[in-house]
C-alpha cells in the first residue's frame, strides 16, 4: 500500500508541477537580449491554393497590423531589428518582455503531455499572438502556441504577406550558446502550408536596458513599408 501511495504522489507531482526535477538543469536564458548576430532565416515553404491565394492578396498599405500596433506574429515580434526582449525565468512561468510594440508575455511552464495544458491569457491589443505554454526540453525553453486568428505570419522584407490562418500552430525553442541566443520557430498551418515554416532568428546578450516603444497608431500610418 505505502508503495501505491508513494507511486501515486509521484505521478501527481509530476501532472502538477512536472519542472521540480528539471529546474536545476534548465537553461539560464535570463537577461537582456537584442536582436543581431546574423540573419534571419526562413526555410522553404509550399503554399496549399488556398495558401497561395491569401498570399497573392496581401496589400502591405492597409494589410500590416503594424498600422494598429499590432504585432501580425511572433515571428514578427522577434524580427524586428534592433530591438531588445527581457527574459525572466521563474519557478512555474517564464516572463518575455519584448521591447517592440510593448509586449509584456507572460507564459506558464507545463507538463507537455497534459493534452489541454494551462495557456498564458490573450496579451491586451494583441489578438494576433494567441496562447502560450510553456517547458523545457534540455538545452531549450520551448513554447508553444495556439489560438492564432487568421492573419499574417510575416510582414517584413522578402517575406512579407507570409499567411497564418486560424490552424496555425507555433513553436518557438530559445536556445543559449554564450552570449548568442537562438530563436528557432516552426509554424504548422495545415491550411495555408503543405509543409511546416521554420524561422531562425538570432539574439545577442546586452548590456542596453529596455525602452518603452510607445506606437502611436497615428504615426504608425505614416510611413508604409517597402513592397516586396
Amino acid at each position: 500500500m505505502r508503495h501505491v501511495l508513494v507511486a501515486l504522489v509521484m505521478t501527481t507531482a509530476a501532472l502538477l508541477w512536472p519542472h521540480r526535477a528539471l529546474a536545476q538543469s534548465a537553461p539560464d536564458l535570463s537577461g537582456n537580449w537584442i536582436r543581431g548576430g546574423g540573419p534571419v532565416v526562413f526555410s522553404k515553404w509550399q503554399f496549399t491554393e488556398t495558401g497561395e491565394r491569401r498570399f497573392k492578396s496581401y496589400d502591405f498599405m492597409k494589410d500590416d497590423p503594424a498600422y494598429e500596433c499590432i504585432a501580425a506574429s511572433w515571428s514578427r515580434a522577434w524580427m524586428n531589428p534592433n530591438v531588445l526582449v527581457r527574459i525572466t525565468q521563474a519557478a512555474d512561468s517564464v516572463r518575455l518582455q519584448h521591447e517592440f510594440m510593448d509586449i509584456d508575455r507572460r507564459v506558464p511552464l507545463v507538463n507537455p503531455a497534459i493534452p489541454v495544458p494551462k495557456r498564458s491569457a490573450l496579451i491586451p491589443k494583441m489578438p494576433t499572438l494567441g496562447r502560450s505554454a510553456a517547458w523545457y526540453d534540455g538545452d531549450a525553453l520551448v513554447i508553444d502556441t495556439v489560438g492564432i486568428p487568421d492573419g499574417w505570419m510575416a510582414t517584413m522584407e522578402q517575406w512579407a504577406g507570409l499567411p497564418q490562418s486560424p490552424q496555425m500552430h507555433t513553436v518557438e525553442r530559445l536556445r543559449r550558446s554564450g552570449d548568442a541566443l537562438t530563436i528557432e520557430m516552426t509554424h504548422f498551418d495545415p491550411a495555408y502550408y503543405r509543409t511546416p515554416v521554420v524561422v531562425t532568428i538570432p539574439y545577442r546578450r546586452t548590456d542596453w536596458e529596455l525602452m518603452p516603444y510607445g506606437c502611436d497608431p497615428k504615426e504608425a500610418r505614416v510611413v508604409a513599408p517597402s513592397p516586396r
